[in-house]
C-alpha cells in the first residue's frame, strides 16, 4: 500500500473513534450536567436527540456537498465543526445545546462520507478497511459510554467534554494530509450527479433494513437495562449487562464486514443476525434473574445489533459501483434509520408508560426482526441497489 493511503487508513480509523463517543458519553454525565446547569428534566433528553435528528435530516444533503468540496475536504470541515463542538458544550446551557448542534451536523456528513472514501481509495480491501472504521467506531463508543461517569467525578464534566474536543481536533490535524487525495463525488459517466436515489426500488429496500437495524440498536441501547430492573434484577446488575451488550459488539464489528466483502452470498449472514435478534428478543421474554442466562441474550443481541450495522456499511459499498452511489445510498438510508432510531425509543417509553409491560413492545421488535429480514435478503438478491 502506497505511503499516502496508510495515511488515509489511519485517518478513517481515527475519524471511526469520534463519531459515536461524543454522543456515548453524555447519558452517564446527564445527571451531572442537570445540577450544575439547574436544566430541566425535559431538555436532558434533547442532547441525544439533536444529534439524531441531525443525522436524518442531514445525511441526504452530505453527498452534495462532497460534490462541490471533495470527499476529504468536506470530512475536514466536518471534523472542524465536532471539535468546536465538543468544546462549546462546556460554558453554558446555551452553549451545550449549540456545541451539541455542531457536533451532531459535523458527525451526521461523516457517518455518509466515510463509506464512500472507503469504496473510492480502497476497493480491492473493502471489508479490511470497514472492519476496522466499524471496530474503532464500536470500541470508542464503549469507551465513551463506560468512561466519562468515572472521569467527570474525579474531573468535572466540562474537562471530560473538553478532551474529547482535544481527541477531535488533534484528528483534524492528522486527517489535513489526506487533502492531497482530494476527489469530489462524480457519477460512472462523469457526471456531477446520479440518478436520483429517492427513485430507486433497491435503495428503498437498503433504507428500510438500514432504518429497522437502526431501531432495533437504539431501543434495545435505551431500555434494556430498564427491561432488566422493573423484573427485578438489581440496578448494578443492569448496567453491567449493558457493559456486556456493548462489549459483545466488538468482535461483530471487526469480522463481519470482512465476512460480507468476502463472501459471495450474503444470505446466510443476514439469516444468522436475524436469527439471533429473535434469540435475544424472545428470552428477554422469559422473567429470568439468572446472570447467566441474562448474559447470554446480552452476547445475542450485542452481536446482531453491530453485526446488522456492519453488514449494511459495508452492502453500502458492496451493492454499488461508483463513490458517488455509495455516498447517495448512505446519505439516504442514515436519513431514514436515524429518523427512525430517534422516533422508536421515545414512542416505546411512552407505550410502556401506558402498558407498564414490556411483552407487546418485544414482539413488536421481533416482528420488525422479521420484516429486516425479509428486506435484506430482497437487497442481497439484487446484485447492485441502482438495477
Amino acid at each position: 500500500m502506497q505511503k499516502r493511503y496508510r495515511w488515509l487508513l489511519l485517518g478513517i480509523i481515527l475519524v471511526g473513534t469520534c463519531l459515536r463517543m461524543p454522543i456515548t458519553a453524555i447519558p452517564a454525565l446527564l445527571d451531572t450536567i442537570q445540577r450544575s446547569l439547574q436544566l430541566p428534566a425535559s431538555l436532558l433528553g434533547s442532547l441525544t436527540t439533536i444529534p439524531l435528528l441531525c443525522f436524518a435530516l442531514l445525511s441526504p444533503f452530505a453527498p452534495q456537498l462532497a460534490r462541490r468540496w471533495g470527499n476529504e475536504l468536506t470530512i475536514f470541515i466536518a471534523l472542524v465543526f465536532l471539535t468546536l463542538g465538543d468544546f462549546l458544550r462546556g460554558f453554558s446551557a446555551i452553549w451545550l445545546l449549540v456545541g451539541t448542534l455542531l457536533l451532531g451536523v459535523g458527525i451526521a456528513v461523516m457517518n455518509v462520507l466515510v463509506p464512500a472514501v472507503i469504496a473510492d481509495h480502497f476497493l480491492q480491501r473493502l471489508g479490511s478497511v470497514t472492519s476496522l472504521y466499524t471496530f474503532s467506531m464500536t470500541l470508542f463508543s464503549a469507551v465513551g459510554a463506560g468512561a466519562s461517569a468515572p472521569l467527570a467525578k474525579q474531573f468535572g464534566w466540562q474537562p471530560v467534554l473538553q478532551i474529547l474536543a482535544l481527541i477531535a481536533g488533534v484528528i483534524a490535524l492528522l486527517w489535513l494530509p489526506n487533502l492531497r487525495l482530494n476527489h469530489r463525488l462524480v457519477s460512472a459517466n462523469n457526471q456531477p450527479k446520479v440518478r436520483s436515489v429517492w427513485r430507486v426500488r433497491g435503495a428503498w429496500l437498503m433504507t428500510v433494513m438500514m432504518g429497522i437495524q437502526s431501531l432495533l440498536f437504539y431501543t434495545v441501547l435505551t431500555w434494556l437495562p430498564k427491561i432488566m430492573t422493573s423484573r427485578g434484577v438489581p440496578a448494578t446488575t443492569s448496567g453491567l449487562m449493558l457493559g456486556l451488550f456493548q462489549l459483545a459488539a466488538l468482535p461483530a464489528a471487526y469480522f463481519i464486514p470482512t465476512l460480507a466483502a468476502k463472501a459471495k452470498q450474503r444470505s446466510d449472514l443476514i439469516w444468522a443476525i436475524c436469527g439471533m435478534f429473535v434469540l435475544g428478543l424472545a428470552g428477554l421474554l422469559v422473567p429470568s434473574h439468572s446472570l447467566w442466562y441474562l448474559g447470554v441474550l446480552c452476547v445475542l443481541l450485542g452481536l446482531a445489533s453491530t453485526g446488522a450495522f456492519g453488514l449494511c456499511v459495508t452492502l453500502f459499498s458492496l451493492k454499488t459501483t461508483t463513490a458517488a452511489e455509495t455516498a447517495a445510498i448512505s446519505g439516504m438510508a442514515q436519513s431514514a434509520g436515524y429518523l427512525l432510531a430517534a422516533v422508536g425509543p421515545v414512542s416505546f417509553g411512552l407505550v410502556y408508560g401506558a402498558l407498564h409491560s414490556w411483552t407487546l413492545l418485544l414482539l413488536i421488535l421481533l416482528v420488525l426482526d422479521v420484516m429486516m429480514l425479509i428486506v435484506g435478503l430482497a437487497v442481497e438478491r439484487q446484485q447492485t441497489i441502482f438495477d
